[in-house]
């Protein structure tokens, strides 16, 4: 193969290879930054749900509040605690369970508990064991430090907030009021909707129990989740970790963050954009930037040929005009054109042969 060949061919084709491995890295970055920001999205999940539950329980307890200080309230509960001779011994649960309806404001479960943390009278569906809800940390923090306490508890599929108040009169305690509220898709669609995400709060099920808090995502993603239930539960990474979900159609990663709970294990799940809608965002992003290295890869292309064609050609031909000069041809004029240096040398050439006439 002649020189200036040589040099044409392995000009495009290191043209052509430094092209495709630009973009090949070029695409690889993008998928990094993508996934980077994919993941990104998804953990500012876990911030919005820390932030919004606090603002619910924050509610919560204000609403406890107008009847746990109200002290009417407590003189009631404390007087109905007392065994009645009349009830055979018993305490006025009854009465407690009315009023308690009757007060029952902004939220779904109200009972009250004597000072021991046994349940007493309640108002609203709770299908927690008295045991579980004596000996919750919950009761058992209020009771021991007099002060009211918030938290989220797992009960029989459902998730519920939940407040727990001491009834105080003159320091001393009288019993406590523990009041609730499910958590709802409405949660879950005003994280989604922050957070611009799918949100699912997952906890194991119950029979009979409504379907998991969410914002709808796809039937598939619910299905993943439900095989992998016990190792979405099992996360306990406070801050989330990352999961990949996938069917026979579909890949997407999702973040898991577990819930401090109470009576179960809970955890809120937060639905990345899908792998074919991944790659579709990509396709358009990186549509304008390869076009780009593929316009450059031309550019040097286009010089690599002029090379050949303005300097290594002309370099080409005139080696074969010396060679037959050497053999005794005196008789020849090298007439090709080229680049500056290329007819400077032609003429320089011209010269010697006319010289050796």
């Amino acid at each position: 193969m002649k020189p200036a060949t040589r040099f044409l061919l392995s000009g495009l084709v290191l043209v052509l290879l430094l092209t495709l491995i630009a973009a090949a890295g070029t695409l690889w970055q993008l998928g990094r930054a993508a996934q980077t920001r994919s993941l990104q999205q998804l953990q500012v999940s876990s911030t919005v749900e820390r932030d919004l539950q606090a603002n619910r329980l924050i509610e919560l307890q204000l609403r406890a509040d107008v009847l746990a200080q109200d002290p009417a309230f407590v003189d009631y509960v404390a007087q109905s605690l007392i065994p009645n001779p009349q009830l055979g011994g018993a305490v006025d649960s009854a009465s407690i369970s009315d009023l308690l309806k009757e007060r029952r404001r902004g939220y779904d479960i109200a009972m009250v508990l004597d000072p021991q943390g046994k349940p007493v009278a309640s108002s609203g569906i709770l299908l927690k064991d008295h045991r579980s809800i004596q000996q919750d940390p919950l009761v058992t923090a209020t009771m021991g430090q007099l002060k009211p306490q918030q938290g989220l508890w797992v009960d029989h599929g459902q998730l519920l907030w939940v407040s727990v108040n001491p009834l105080l009169r003159g320091g001393s305690l009288q019993g406590v009021l523990l009041v609730a509220s499910h958590v709802d898709d409405a949660f879950a669609i005003a994280i989604g909707r922050i957070a611009r995400n799918d949100i699912v709060l997952l906890m194991q099920p119950a029979p009979g129990a409504d379907p998991a808090p969410s914002t709808n995502p796809d039937r598939w993603v619910m299905q993943a989740l439900a095989a992998r239930l016990p190792q979405v539960l099992g996360t306990t990474e406070a801050a989330g970790e990352p999961m990949v979900l996938s069917d026979a159609q579909h890949d997407t990663t999702v973040w898991v963050t577990p819930l401090q709970t109470s009576g179960g294990a809970a955890a809120m799940v937060a639905i990345g954009p899908y792998d074919g809608e991944l790659k579709a965002l990509l396709n358009r992003k990186t549509l304008s930037m390869l076009a780009g290295l593929a316009g450059l890869g031309l550019c040097f292309m286009l010089l690599v040929w002029l090379q050949w064609w303005r300097t290594w050609r002309p370099l080409q031909r005139m080696l074969g005009v010396i060679e037959l000069a050497s053999h005794g041809d005196h008789n020849l004029t090298i007439r090709m054109d080229g680049s500056s240096i290329v007819r400077r040398l032609r003429d320089g050439i011209n010269r010697l042969l006319h010289r050796a006439d």
